[in-house]
């Protein structure tokens, strides 16, 4: 987490597979925003690719939805919350 509390940095440590990914903040916002030239976020922020996920899709209101991992494309997971979106 940088000053600002935001996220910067994304780890997933596995017996079988380990990865990172970094997160840039733009300077005048606490959105996320692109480490290179493709596009990873979405208007809000969201991040919508990552290592070794195919895609993160989200709701309305910036909560995950569903991921599709890259090694599992016919496994989605999908994420449901209670009415307060926890």
């Amino acid at each position: 987490y940088d000053a600002g509390n935001n996220l910067t940095a994304l780890s997933h440590q596995a017996n079988s597979n380990n990865w990172q990914q970094t997160i840039s903040i733009h300077l005048n916002s606490n959105r996320g925003t692109e480490n290179n030239n493709q596009n990873n976020f979405d208007t809000n922020g969201n991040l919508l690719h990552l290592d070794n996920i195919a895609n993160l899709e989200w709701c309305y209101n910036n909560t995950l939805n569903k991921l599709t991992k890259a090694d599992k494309p016919n496994t989605t997971q999908y994420y449901v919350y209670d009415y307060q979106g926890n």
